[in-house]
């Protein structure tokens, strides 16, 4: 599978995803890949909705995931995941991945607060620093014509 913009955003699909990302992906279909959103109809039904009706559609389990792009020989793809816990199980199966994006990580108990829009679980953290051991650029960025800012950058102020 050709992933052409791998995000981390804890909202999945939305308005953003549908009016920047999608384009600046150049992709044809989205990946989501989420243990959750998986084995719940109801929000995979959202995400359905979400989602423009030219572009294909996969909701993952974090194992599907796993298998899909390693076999899936589908091009241009955006590959969604809600957390860098889920990012960090994916990268092994990613051929020629340097980068992740980092959307929004919305607040929640528990966390802690990076920026407004960027709170992490300690677990999360940890992901982070584990990307980073493996080479893996982390940028946070909103939308593509924002200025990123490297993720591991930010989790050193903590």
């Amino acid at each position: 599978m050709n992933v052409t913009v791998f995000r981390i955003d804890d909202r999945l699909i939305h308005g953003q995803i549908v009016t920047a990302w999608l384009q600046y992906a150049d992709a044809n279909q989205i990946v989501v890949v989420d243990d959750d959103a998986a084995k719940n109809a109801m929000r995979q039904q959202l995400l359905r909705m979400a989602t423009p009706k030219d572009i294909l559609l996969q909701v993952l389990t974090i194992e599907e995931g796993k298998k899909r792009l390693k076999d899936d020989s589908t091009d241009n793809t955006l590959l969604l995941v809600g957390n860098a816990s889920t990012a960090l199980a994916l990268v092994d199966k990613i051929e020629n991945l340097n980068s992740i994006n980092v959307g929004n990580q919305n607040m929640k108990k528990g966390k802690q607060k990076i920026l407004d829009n960027f709170w992490l679980f300690q677990e999360d953290i940890e992901a982070f620093q584990a990307l980073k051991k493996k080479g893996i650029r982390c940028e946070f960025r909103t939308v593509p014509n924002d200025q990123s800012k490297d993720a591991y950058e930010l989790l050193n102020r903590l």
